[in-house]
């Protein structure tokens, strides 16, 4: 599991339609990002990339108000939501299906495009999760080729 470090915010008036900011460390290329997100859950709708942690706070300051003190801080372990290729937030047991073909190495199958994964199980890595067809049992897929249901 990869550690993050993540504070968020609240916008009290939605400003570009974007009502929640999250600045996260990303631990594989040594940067913070600022993410704005109409709802939590939702797809960013704002991305500012590599900045320091203080810059990114000092940016949302300056484009929405967000003051120092405004921020919730998130610890180490945080972990980033997981999310399908659409950025729909996934939970265990949710259905999905798939937006590619996918070679199953191993297996000598093909899951096709349209197939329904059902009852899936978040892994530790929000970039994967555990699950399981009729042709495949313990599958881990990547989430950029499934779409929630």
């Amino acid at each position: 599991m990869t550690s993050a470090k993540r504070v968020t915010a609240a916008l009290s008036s939605p400003k570009d339609d974007i009502e929640h900011l999250v600045i996260e460390f990303d631990p594989a290329s040594d940067g913070w990002f600022l993410y704005g997100h109409k709802a939590i859950g939702d797809a960013p709708t704002l991305e500012l990339w590599h900045m320091t942690k203080e810059d990114a706070m000092e940016q949302a300051n300056a484009d929405y108000g967000v003051g120092s003190l405004d921020w919730n801080e998130g610890g180490e372990g945080d972990t980033a939501p997981t999310l399908d290729a659409n950025g729909t937030a996934l939970q265990d047991g949710d259905t999905v299906t798939l937006i590619k073909d996918l070679d199953v190495k191993g297996a000598g199958v093909t899951l096709k495009r349209g197939t329904t994964v059902k009852n899936i199980t978040l892994t530790d890595d929000p970039e994967l999760i555990d699950c399981r067809t009729k042709e495949v049992r313990g599958l881990v897929l990547k989430t950029c080729f499934v779409k929630k249901i």
